[in-house]
């Protein structure tokens, strides 16, 4: 999958590891394996999470998950409660 990323995104020129990257993240699987890809590829990002509390706890189970992702991979997160 890995490789995968990388080539569709040299062929594309989609993303600049020059740039730092600010990537909203829900804590399901889609965004946590994106961060993960872009990681693993040598990108500089930061987070971003939004909690609507529109789930209760579940909402607040994917904040804490992004949080020690965040914590534990040393990248900055901008959280929002709403």
């Amino acid at each position: 999958m890995l490789e995968e990323f990388a080539v569709n995104n040299l062929q594309k020129e989609l993303l600049s590891k020059n740039r730092k990257l600010l990537v909203a993240v829900s804590g399901g699987v889609d965004s946590m394996v994106l961060i993960h890809l872009l990681l693993k590829s040598g990108y500089t990002i930061e987070l971003a999470h939004c909690n609507y509390q529109l789930r209760g706890e579940d909402s607040d189970n994917d904040q804490k998950l992004i949080e020690k992702f965040a914590k534990n991979n040393g990248l900055k997160l901008h959280l929002r409660l709403v």
